[in-house]
């Protein structure tokens, strides 16, 4: 994936970490030479010493081509507009830090997929945010393996089908099993003839690499082309 990262404070490092030890590309925009100068030293990734709400910038990171940019600073109005911006470029997946809760409404008017308050953030949930902005939990097992907690949205593929019919249709990937309903209160645990309705919480076991894949069936939309199941 081609990750851009705009700031490199202490969330934003965690953020650079985390999409670096993936093996992502990642490009960092830092304003501060100090801060850039030290990332480019620390992690294999393209810094720019720059602005991030000049366009010149984001197209010196090739936005046009990115699959997701995450930003990370302390001020919202700069988050703001470079979200805007990236957004002109056709940006696929926006995600941000808001420092400010009253600021919320305005980043999902901007079209942002997920956005942080102040009381959740981290660089590990902003980054998980880019490979699926309807996780709401995760927990790594380590060996490759993650569980997921996500809510189904309205219109997703897995809404309203038997959890025998997502296996038997191959929806699911092979690798993927629900392992926990949780329902107005009501935990479930599932068998195949159990139902998934929207707003249900449930809980997936499934490979860390099919984690976007995965999101996007819990989704009301798919942001990335995957490979066959």
């Amino acid at each position: 994936m081609h990750i851009i990262i705009v700031g490199s404070g202490r969330t934003g490092k965690h953020v650079i970490e985390a999409a670096v030890h993936d093996g992502h590309d990642v490009y960092v925009i830092e304003k501060n030479k100090p801060a850039a100068d030290w990332v480019a030293t620390h992690f294999d990734c393209v810094v720019i010493h720059a602005d991030a709400t000049s366009i010149e910038a984001l197209k010196e990171v090739k936005a046009e081509r990115a699959d997701a940019l995450i930003v990370t600073t302390s001020d919202d109005a700069v988050n703001s507009l470079v979200i805007l911006l990236a957004k002109q470029l056709g940006v696929k997946r926006l995600v941000s830090s808001v420092n400010n809760e009253d600021h919320l409404p305005v980043f999902e008017q901007l079209g942002t997929d997920t956005v942080e308050s102040p009381y959740r953030l981290n660089g590990r949930y902003l980054y998980r945010a880019v490979h699926g902005p309807n996780v709401k939990e995760f927990l790594d097992l380590g060996d490759g393996f993650e569980v997921l907690e996500m809510v189904v949205e309205e219109h997703a593929p897995v809404a309203n089908k038997l959890i025998k019919e997502l296996n038997k249709e191959r929806i699911l990937p092979k690798d993927t099993r629900i392992v926990l309903i949780k329902r107005n209160n009501q935990i479930i645990i599932p068998d195949g003839e159990a139902r998934v309705f929207v707003k249900d919480l449930i809980v997936v076991l499934s490979k860390k690499s099919r984690v976007p894949e995965v999101s996007d069936l819990f989704s009301k939309k798919a942001v990335f082309n995957h490979n066959e199941r």
